[in-house]
Order: structure tokens, then C-alpha cells, then sequence
């Protein structure tokens, strides 16, 4: 049995600015995807990190939790709903993916649900000076003995002390502190830390790009940076129709953009005879990737040739972790 994915939502409602409804709606939209019981899912985690008031305690995932109602009753002989926080910056849903297959793992939880997404403190939407869009995402997985799951986490960041990317100036927020916060560009490109952990990644798959070429393999970017995909096609010398982003009108997701992507490449066809999908997230302090494999893959000797197999929604992953 591998991890893999059941089903994926997006929520950028503009009826509210509030990260804890977005996240909620994207969650009970993705289970109802899924078809399932929420008293099946055994793990929350939260990778969101511009929230509402700045709310640092409880749990953002508590409040999530709360408000789809998972898990909230103790009963005999049932473990209770698992829901943390786990902030990454840009990487921390591929973060979360490798820690809920941990969970999956050991076959106490069935099903695991992923929630991520921003707004700006003040809850109010296009605030001027930040950055990124209101919205959020969510991913569900689960096990299948039909997929091929996921592989080694790969990762890079900038070397040194690292300034703070967010920050609350108290000095001169005084008392309006929970509805301001500072954001600023990471000191490096991201698309060196990028190109860094794909190759990483593509060299340990054994890809090379006949396979992004022909269909079979799929990168999946954070594509907000004006260029990014362009940019890091070529210098990965693969085709820029398998380096895969999402609509401008999606906007500029943070945390959630891995899920944009992954729905846009699933809704245009692309992931039908894709046997490895990339996902990547970065931003100027750091990037990450690891290689999703829907299907069971068989190894052979010789170069691979494409399956046409059709993409399963409900196929699975396995992850470890590697520091570049």
C-alpha cells in the first residue's frame, strides 16, 4: 500500500477574507470529492501561514477542525482526529505530504487531509502592499495497492542566517498589530533553489526529457514569479508544455500554489499518461520537490515506453527527506 492522492480543492470565495472559512470550504469540498465519512479522516495539518489576526494560538488547524467538524467527539474504542500546524513558507505542503505518509504509514489513519492558503491579517481582500491572493487549497490522501506513491522529499534553501520574510512591526503597528504584517521578497531567485531540487529529484527518478517529451513526466510549479516556468524549462532543457502552472486568475497563491497547479495539469488531461508528476514549491529562501507516481510502476531495464494507462484520482505515494 503507497500514499496517494483521493481528491484536491481549491476555495478563493470573495465573500470573505477569512483563511479559516476558505480553508474550511476547500476542505469539505475536497472530502465531498472523495466520497467519504469525515469520522474516516485521522490526520489534519494545517501548512497555511498568513492567517486571520495573526492568530498564533490555538492551532490554525484546530479551528479548521473545528469548523468542518472532524473528529470532535471522543468515543470508545475510536482514536480521536490528529490536527496540527506545520509552517513551511512556500514548502510546506510537500512537507506535510511527506509527514501524513508517515502517518498512513503505520495503517492507524485512513485518510489524511492537507488544508493551505493566505490572506492578509486583516481579513480584507487586494490589500495593497501584500503580496499574495486570498484563497485556499486542500488534498486528501489516503492508501492504494494501485499506485506508486511518493518519493524522496528533496530540499534547498539559501545558506546562513536568513531574515524574517514576515514580520509584525509592533513599534509601528502599536495597538493594530493582529491586522498588519510585513512581507518581503526572499534574498535569492527562486528559480536557482528550483532548478537545484528538480534535478535532484529528475537524477534519482532516472528522467531524462524524452520523458517530459513524451508525456510521462509532469513538473508541477509555483508559477507566480513573472517568468518562472520559461526560465526554468530551458535551463532544465525540458518542454515548456510539460512544466506545468495555473490560470493568471488564479492569482499569486503562497501555501496552496502546489494544489493550483496539480488541479489545473489533472483538468486540462495531463496527468492521463503521466507516470511521474514533479510537484515543486519555492520562494527566495527556499525550494522543495518530490515525484508523485499515480500508478504502480513496474522497473525494467530498458528506457520506458508510455502505458496509456489512464491517471487514477485515488492512487498513492511513499517519502523521505534530502537536504541539497
Amino acid at each position: 500500500m503507497a500514499t496517494t492522492i483521493i481528491s484536491a480543492a481549491t476555495n478563493s470565495d470573495p465573500d470573505t477574507g477569512s483563511y479559516f472559512e476558505l480553508a474550511a470550504r476547500a476542505a469539505r469540498t475536497c472530502v465531498q470529492r472523495a466520497d467519504i465519512g469525515l469520522g474516516e479522516i485521522g490526520v489534519l495539518i494545517n501548512t497555511g501561514v498568513f492567517r486571520d489576526s495573526n492568530i498564533c494560538e490555538p492551532a490554525v488547524a484546530a479551528l479548521i477542525q473545528k469548523r468542518i467538524g472532524l473528529g470532535l467527539a471522543y468515543e470508545a474504542g475510536r482514536a480521536p482526529t490528529l490536527s496540527f500546524d506545520l509552517m513551511q513558507g512556500a514548502t510546506g505542503l510537500l512537507h506535510a505530504i511527506v509527514t501524513a505518509d508517515a502517518f498512513l504509514a503505520t495503517g492507524a489513519v485512513k485518510y489524511a487531509l492537507l488544508v493551505a492558503g493566505d490572506v492578509h491579517p486583516s481579513t480584507e481582500r487586494d490589500v495593497t502592499d501584500f503580496p499574495y491572493s486570498s484563497g485556499s487549497a486542500a488534498l486528501l490522501l489516503g492508501s492504494s495497492p494501485t499506485a506508486g506513491g511518493f518519493g524522496r522529499l528533496h530540499t534547498c534553501e539559501i545558506p546562513g542566517p536568513v531574515d524574517p520574510m514576515a514580520w509584525v512591526d509592533l513599534d509601528e503597528a502599536r495597538t493594530d498589530g493582529r491586522r498588519v504584517i510585513c512581507v518581503r521578497a526572499g534574498a535569492q531567485d527562486p528559480v536557482d533553489l528550483a532548478v537545484a531540487v528538480v534535478r535532484s529529484c529528475v537524477d534519482e527518478q532516472g528522467l531524462d526529457g524524452s520523458d517530459f517529451a513524451e508525456g510521462q513526466a509532469l513538473l508541477l510549479v509555483p508559477a507566480h514569479v513573472s517568468g518562472f516556468r520559461t526560465r526554468l524549462a530551458n535551463i532544465l532543457a525540458i518542454p515548456s508544455r510539460s512544466v506545468i502552472g495555473f490560470a493568471p486568475s488564479v492569482g499569486v497563491p503562497y501555501t496552496a500554489a502546489p494544489v493550483h497547479a496539480y488541479l489545473n495539469a489533472l483538468d486540462v488531461g495531463l496527468l492521463d499518461a503521466a507516470r511521474t508528476v514533479i510537484f515543486l514549491a519555492a520562494d527566495g529562501v527556499s525550494a522543495a520537490c518530490l515525484a508523485y507516481h499515480p500508478q504502480s510502476v513496474s522497473p525494467t531495464p530498458e528506457k520506458r515506453t508510455p502505458s496509456g494507462r489512464t491517471h487514477d484520482a485515488d492512487t498513492p505515494g511513499r517519502a523521505a527527506t534530502g537536504v541539497c
